[in-house]
């Protein structure tokens, strides 16, 4: 923007009660020389990227440590890699902390086992049949006094 201003262009003073001059500045106002401020618009927050936290050597290190107000999550490895710890804070103003230590896998508890014939028909000549025999009696005998109940439940 260029301003322009006369040479002879004065100013009235009431108090001298005269025109006076208005002193003269060889000042040219070119736009490069004035620049408009230039606004940044307004950052929202950004949540971090990465884990928050670091490597500790006890438990009672994390409960000292001071987590961000932001209610996320800060995750402490300890040094000796028997757990990792987490620490929150909650709505109610506490910090939550929850430990995730590693399963020892058993082999013995999670492999299958299969059972071959020669296996099965050895374990059923361990069974007593005559066990067996007098179970399913009385199974039987608890089945006809159901029915009969029923008939005479029919009947009336």
């Amino acid at each position: 923007m260029n301003y322009y201003q006369p040479q002879n262009a004065g100013f009235y003073n009431p108090y001298y009660g005269q025109q006076m001059q208005q002193p003269q500045q060889n000042v040219n106002y070119t736009q490069a020389n004035y620049q408009q401020p230039v606004q940044q618009p307004i950052q929202a927050y950004k949540p971090q990227t990465g884990l928050q936290g670091k490597s500790v050597d006890s438990i009672d290190v994390v409960k000292a440590t001071d987590i961000p107000l932001d209610f996320s999550v800060s995750y402490f490895p300890l040094t000796d890699g028997t757990a990792i710890v987490t620490k929150q804070l909650m709505q109610d103003g506490t910090s939550k902390m929850t430990i995730y230590k590693p399963i020892e896998d058993n082999e013995n508890t999670t492999s299958i086992k299969f059972v071959t014939m020669e296996d099965l028909q050895k374990e059923m000549k361990k069974v007593d049949n005559a066990e067996i025999k007098d179970e399913l009696k009385g199974i039987k005998k608890q089945i006809k006094d159901i029915t009969k109940e029923i008939d005479d439940l029919k009947e009336e």
